[in-house]
């Protein structure tokens, strides 16, 4: 038995989710440090106690209308050439100030820079080693760039500075993933839910590396989990959904595709799956070994 996947990407952690995931509880980049990126797996991008998480105005000793504060409206509004601008000539003014540098990196990478981007974010670690955002940011725009092994090494080094960082454990964990270790990406997901079991999407994200790996019994308890914490995301219901049927519980699958539709009536794929399972006879459930299931394997950062 070899279950069926249709991978969509976000873009970008989440959470590698599933079709019809998107893009979840992201804040502003300036005030969060994450900015948007999404693939498979991602993740929302809520974060736990990560170290330098301080109002960017008050990491300076003094904020003028023509600098900083300048910087970040132009950010927030979303005129990243300006704002690279911008904290180019603050940087050059304040040159020993990692914050500065912080969102010369941020804007320079949404403006399509990636060389200046990250020649800012070297500079701020250069200033500070410890500055966990310009850790965590350039590691993603490595990952736009399919630069792993660089995008783990500053994750690791993160991890060390902030352990009980749930943004940095996810993010780790979706790097894997796309690097195609399954194995670390697994552990790196139970990492974060050692640290905070109620993350719907890690759950979720986990479930779909054990789903993936046609371990379908294990994808269960992590999709009902999921389940039970977001009972909104009709994607959620889908995935333990294709778990179940792919364990012969098609009466239970009908059920948990119910439950997406409820959630997202317009959900072709759990309609589908639904209408699949509807047609299986009564009788001693076995292994389902159909083709044509339509599951969901993406997963939201």
């Amino acid at each position: 038995m070899k279950p069926v996947r249709h991978v969509t990407t976000v873009m970008m952690l989440a959470a590698l989710a599933a079709a019809g995931c998107s893009k979840h509880n992201e804040s502003s980049v300036a005030k969060t440090g994450s900015p948007g990126s999404a693939a498979k797996p991602t993740e929302s991008l809520a974060t736990k106690g990560t170290a330098g998480e301080a109002p960017l105005a008050g990491a300076l000793t003094t904020v003028t209308s023509g600098s900083f504060a300048d910087g970040e409206v132009a950010y927030n509004a979303k005129k990243y050439g300006d704002a690279t601008a911008i904290f180019d000539g603050y940087t050059a003014r304040r040159p020993t100030n990692a914050w500065g540098y912080y969102m010369l990196g941020l804007s320079a990478w949404k403006s399509g820079d990636f060389e200046k981007s990250e020649n800012a974010f070297d500079e701020a670690l250069r200033l500070d080693p410890n500055h966990v955002k310009s850790l965590v940011n350039s590691s993603r725009l490595f990952i736009d760039q399919k630069r792993y092994d660089d995008a783990i090494a500053r994750l690791t080094r993160a991890a060390e500075v902030d352990p009980e960082s749930l943004e940095v454990s996810r993010l780790l964990a979706r790097t894997y993933a796309e690097q195609g270790n399954t194995e670390e990406a697994i552990a790196a997901y139970q990492h974060v839910l050692d640290l905070n079991e109620n993350d719907a999407w890690s759950q979720n994200n986990l479930g779909l590396l054990f789903f993936e790996t046609e371990r379908p019994g294990d994808a269960l308890p992590h999709f009902t989990k999921a389940v039970e914490l977001r009972k909104d995301v009709a994607m959620f219901h889908n995935n333990l959904g294709m778990a179940l049927e792919h364990t012969g519980r098609f009466k239970a699958a009908a059920v948990a595709y119910s439950g997406a539709l409820a959630a997202d009536p317009g959900y072709e794929k759990a309609r589908l799956n639904l209408a699949r399972v509807q047609t299986v006879q009564s009788g001693p459930e076995g292994p389902f070994e159909e083709p044509g299931s339509s599951s969901d394997a993406t997963a939201e950062n």
